[in-house]
């Protein structure tokens, strides 16, 4: 396939166009990906997330205006609110019956405890450390951090992916930067 940009390829896309589609899977699945695995902390779920944001690309491209976003912000905002759903689907089932809370946190292991691999971060100490802070961070601003650092995106974009301002954004990012920094040198 000659080299479409990707204005071009969401036009191949909305008529149909498988190749245009495998196209832009290929430039944007592992972002995407990436990007739900940090949120999720959860491989299959981050898994979960990128085929339904480009399942959501297929089958919605016509919504997609690059006048308004790039793609690949676009398809981090599909991404982004598929994880914020599914982290409040997460939430409202784990209330537990309270006669089995003990036993269950008695035998769960933690983010302190679980071994590196079930984490989905390599066995780098200092890599480890930065993951489980960021995981300790608030939703909203370990989201922020990650758009920004992780992802590659400006704060203009961050504030698109999670419909605030750019202000609110520079905010989150000021006071995640900070949480994160207590986190790592209280670990020290």
């Amino acid at each position: 396939m000659q080299a479409f940009d990707e204005a071009q390829l969401v036009a191949l896309v909305r008529k149909g166009d498988s190749r245009g589609f495998v196209e832009l899977t290929q430039r944007h699945l592992p972002a995407i990906e990436s990007y739900a695995r940090r949120i999720l902390h959860d491989d299959m779920a981050a898994q979960d997330v990128a085929q339904e944001t480009l399942l959501v690309l297929w089958q919605r491209s016509g919504e997609f205006n690059p006048e308004k976003a790039r793609l690949t912000t676009w398809l981090h905002r599909v991404a982004h609110n598929r994880c914020i759903d599914l982290l409040r689907r997460r939430k409202r089932e784990t209330v537990m019956p309270s006669d089995d809370l003990s036993e269950r946190l008695e035998t769960a292991p933690t983010m302190d405890t679980a071994p590196p691999e079930t984490l989905g971060v390599e066995a780098n100490p200092d890599r480890l450390a930065i993951d489980i802070a960021l995981r300790r961070l608030p939703e909203s601003q370990r989201t922020a951090l990650v758009l920004t650092y992780y992802q590659s995106l400006s704060n203009r974009e961050v504030a698109k992916v999670m419909n605030s301002s750019t202000r609110a954004v520079e905010s989150l990012l000021c006071r995640a930067r900070s949480n994160l920094k207590k986190q790592l040198e209280s670990e020290q």
